[in-house]
């Protein structure tokens, strides 16, 4: 078996693929926080300036400006806060992209620890170095898989 074999990923054993995005995790929650503070923004901005006695365009235009700092300061505020109040059991220890990454990394120290076999057998690697560098992919594979049980329990 040659290494192009070995990290073809449509080759690859069923465990060891990447998880691929399906279309309904692509798609964007139809309201983010963002949209509120954004039209909160608008609204204010368009309303000050309406009312404003100044109607010079650099007072208009700093007003303006100044309404939609407020609004981005409201919503730095939020994304501060919103963690510390929000459902602890909804909460997950690992996300979705450090699962996937997890999955990515152990899936490249079993193809490495494969390609790895394949050189020793060729005669590429000797016998201490195969050693050397088996035990520490091995140790690598097994601490990701350790944490990906971990994640899987809770």
């Amino acid at each position: 078996m040659s290494s192009a074999t070995l990290t073809d990923a449509a080759k690859a054993p069923e465990g060891d693929r990447l998880p691929t995005p399906s279309a309904d995790s692509k798609r964007a929650d139809p309201a983010q926080p963002w949209h509120f503070f954004v039209v909160a923004s608008l609204a204010a901005a368009t309303l000050a300036v309406v009312v404003s006695t100044r109607t010079a365009p650099e007072h208009l235009v700093m007003l303006s400006v100044t309404v939609f700092a407020a609004g981005g300061a409201a919503l730095a505020a939020y994304h501060v806060i919103a963690p510390l109040v929000a459902d602890r059991r909804r909460r997950r220890t690992v996300g979705a992209g450090t699962r996937a990454a997890l999955l990515a990394e152990k899936a490249l120290a079993l193809r490495t620890i494969k390609e790895l076999e394949f050189d020793r057998a060729m005669g590429k690697v000797s016998d201490a170095d195969f050693t050397e560098m088996s035990e520490r992919l091995r140790a690598r594979a097994l601490r990701v898989m350790r944490q990906l049980d971990e994640e899987a329990r809770q």
